[in-house]
């Protein structure tokens, strides 16, 4: 357990663990959507540059 969590209320560490799982999640969504929409744009280059 890291010392600086002893002075917190379980509320709080449950709350900090809900915000960055929710922050973590929507960030991972949000390349994933970026990705789908942009990738294929350069889909022929990066094959070409594979080869």
């Amino acid at each position: 357990m890291d010392p600086s969590d002893v002075s917190r209320s379980m509320q709080d560490v449950a709350r900090q663990a809900v915000r960055e799982y929710i922050e973590n999640h929507s960030r991972a969504d949000l390349l994933d959507q970026v990705l789908d929409q942009e990738l294929p744009r350069y889909a022929e280059a990066l094959e070409r540059l594979g080869q």
